[in-house]
């Protein structure tokens, strides 16, 4: 499952990674592209003692501990880097002190040796040299001189670089992909992430959550979408009363309620297509829109629906409930003008077929008026049900509301 959503983002968010690793690898080509090359040379030198200032060979040895000593190597260190010491070379006061800023000089003692390294770096691979050089010459001088003890000598000269240090653009180019890619991969989740919570958040305010049925506001919102969007394609619009559930609603907590409009919400949904909507009317009603749906097809569906919302409903271990409904559909059609006319007709059919005596689905085909005192229709007059509903949607179990035909 894991993996499964770690794919399911790569693929929504490739195109941030894609452009990241783009952004990263270009600014990097871009930088080294405007980016002076800095040459580096080296130099080496070594620390030995004089055996010219010593008379036995024990001497020779005593000094050689002696120089085990860090604070005698790290003293030539700091004298083969001092400014006050190779600034009295005359190679280096031919130097313009503003160029000779720019170059980077430092000296590294080689680990566990008495071996000291002068590294110069530049922007010009001759200069380096000469600088290296000069350095050199002059602290030699100037520290064997100083410790006679000891001599101070040249191991390795500096050479002319053949290539910069830097920049190097494959190698920065390839940093910056690897970065990219991980940005890129920190974007996408991220993205991901918020996306998912925005969702959660929308699907809060949209939804209803003891009955995960639509709130009615949206539910009506879509309706009038529906209706402005594709004023001439079928539109069906059902509401189901729950009657068997509102008797004994006075006497249910409403944990059982929740549960039980739960439970028939998602029976709904899974007898209706992906696209139908099932939404929570009131407390005991639920509405269902199914746009771009023939006739044909809402019959039979609803016809399955009314099979479905009459099996019994477990309130708990000890007891089960018959919920009864009482579905209205109402198909839009050229007849009906709006989304609210649409609305009110079905509220208006709801109220009078809710005083039927049992289930029933009644089916507006054509704009209709009841009779003042007229009583349903009942059971036993099939035929003239038939004969009556020539034009209604339904034969079996069907009341029909006086009108025009």
């Amino acid at each position: 499952m894991e993996i499964n959503l770690y794919l399911r983002t790569l693929r929504r968010g490739w195109w941030i990674i894609l452009m990241t690793i783009l952004i990263a690898t270009n600014v990097s080509l871009i930088t080294s592209y405007f980016t002076p090359p800095a040459y580096q040379t080296n130099s080496r030198f070594i620390v030995a003692p004089n055996a010219g200032s010593f008379t036995s060979s024990w001497d020779v040895v005593s000094s050689l501990d002696t120089l085990d000593r860090r604070s005698i190597i790290n003293t030539y260190r700091e004298l083969l880097a001092s400014p006050s010491v190779y600034n009295q070379n005359l190679e280096i006061q031919k130097i313009d002190p503003a160029v000779l800023a720019k170059y980077d000089i430092s000296v590294t003692v080689v680990p566990d040796t008495n071996i000291l390294q002068l590294t110069v770096e530049g922007l010009d691979p001759e200069l380096v040299v000469e600088i290296a050089d000069a350095i050199g010459t002059q602290a030699v001088e100037y520290i064997n001189k100083l410790y006679p003890v000891y001599i101070f000598t040249i191991l390795d000269q500096p050479a002319i670089p053949v290539s910069p240090i830097r920049p190097q653009p494959i190698q920065n180019a390839g940093l910056a992909l690897f970065f990219g890619a991980i940005i890129g991969l920190v974007l996408a989740f991220s993205k991901e992430q918020l996306q998912t919570s925005i969702e959660k958040l929308r699907e809060r305010s949209i939804i209803d959550v003891p009955s995960s049925a639509y709130t009615r506001a949206y539910f009506e919102r879509r309706l009038l979408e529906e209706v402005a969007q594709r004023p001439e394609s079928d539109l069906s619009l059902g509401l189901i009363n729950f009657r068997g559930l509102a008797d004994v609603a006075d006497i249910l907590p409403q944990q059982i309620k929740d549960r039980i409009i739960n439970t028939i919400t998602q029976k709904l949904k899974n007898e209706l297509r992906g696209r139908d909507i099932v939404g929570r009317w009131n407390d005991m009603q639920l509405a269902v829109l199914l746009p771009s749906t023939p006739i044909s097809a809402v019959e039979a569906t609803f016809k399955r629906l009314q099979s479905y919302l009459a099996e019994t409903i477990s309130v708990d271990a000890a007891s089960d409930m018959i919920v009864k409904p009482t579905p209205v559909l109402v198909w839009w059609g050229a007849q009906l003008e709006t989304g609210e006319e649409l609305i009110d007709r079905c509220i208006n059919a709801m109220e009078k077929a809710s005083a039927f005596d049992e289930a029933a689905v009644v089916v507006l085909s054509k704009p209709f008026i009841f009779a003042k005192n007229e009583n349903p229709v009942n059971s036993n007059q099939s035929g003239s049900i038939q004969k009556f509903c020539a034009n209604c949607l339904f034969i079996y179990n069907v009341y029909c509301l006086k009108g025009w035909m």
